[in-house]
C-alpha cells in the first residue's frame, strides 16, 4: 500500500498557484490549514480564509486538494474536518514537533509578539542565517534558535550559557518547554502574532524538507 503522508509531500512540490489573479498559497499554508482544521471541530473556507491570510478562492482550492488525498471531510454546510488518513498524515508532518506556543523574549531585548516550537529535529546542518530568512520571507521581523546542550540553553554565535547573558530569557524557555538534551527551539517574532506563529511554522516545515 502506497504511504500517504510520502504521496502527499510529493504532492506539495507541485505548482500551487491557482491560475489567473487569485492570492497564491503554499505547502505552508495547505499544512497550516491541516493545522487549523485538527484544532477545529469544523472549520470553513471564511475562518480558513482570514488565518492563513489568503483569498476565499485559493482556500477552495486548498480544500479540494486536501479532499482529492482523503486528508478531511466536508458536511452538509461546508466545514471540514480531518479524516482518520487526515491525522495520520498531519502525524507524520508533526514528528520532531515536541511542543509549541507564544514566548517572551524580552529576555533578548525583543518586544514583539512571539511564537516558538520545540522540536527534536537535528538542526546542526542549516544555519542560523538561513533560518531567520526563511521566517523573515513569512512576515518575521526574525527569528532565534535555541539549542538545549550539555545541561545547558545555547545561542548559536551569542552564548554558550543563555542562564549568564539573561537569566530570564533562560527561565522563560525552562519553564514554557521540557527540554530534552539535543533539542533546539525555534522562536520567531513578528508585528503580529499570526505572523509570528505562521514564520515558525514555516520554518519547521524548512527543517522537514517541506517548502
Amino acid at each position: 500500500m502506497s504511504d500517504p503522508y510520502s504521496i502527499f509531500v510529493q504532492s506539495l512540490s507541485k505548482a500551487v498557484q491557482p491560475k489567473g489573479p487569485a492570492a497564491a498559497y503554499t505547502p505552508v499554508h495547505v499544512i497550516k490549514a491541516m493545522f487549523v482544521i485538527e484544532s477545529s471541530k469544523s472549520v470553513g473556507r471564511v475562518m480558513l480564509s482570514r488565518v492563513l491570510g489568503i483569498g476565499e478562492g485559493s482556500v477552495r482550492t486548498i480544500i479540494k486538494r486536501l479532499q482529492q488525498h482523503s486528508l478531511i471531510s466536508i458536511d452538509s454546510i461546508g466545514g471540514c474536518a480531518l479524516t482518520p488518513v487526515g491525522r495520520e498524515v498531519l502525524g507524520q508532518i508533526k514528528k520532531g514537533m515536541v511542543s509549541s506556543g507564544t514566548i517572551d523574549l524580552g529576555g533578548m531585548g525583543v518586544a514583539y509578539p512571539a511564537f516558538a516550537i520545540q522540536v527534536s529535529l537535528d538542526v546542526s546542518a542549516h544555519s542560523v542565517l538561513k533560518l531567520r530568512d526563511v521566517a523573515i520571507k513569512w512576515g518575521a521581523e526574525g527569528a532565534i534558535v535555541f539549542h538545549f546542550s550539555g545541561g545547558k540553553i545555547v545561542v548559536p554565535s551569542i552564548t554558550e550559557d543563555l542562564s549568564q547573558l539573561s537569566p530570564s530569557m533562560h527561565y522563560e524557555l525552562m519553564s514554557k518547554f521540557k527540554l530534552q538534551e539535543g533539542n533546539y527551539v525555534l522562536a520567531s517574532f513578528a508585528n503580529d502574532s499570526a505572523s509570528a506563529e505562521m514564520s515558525a511554522l514555516a520554518v519547521f516545515l524548512y527543517l522537514k524538507g517541506i517548502q
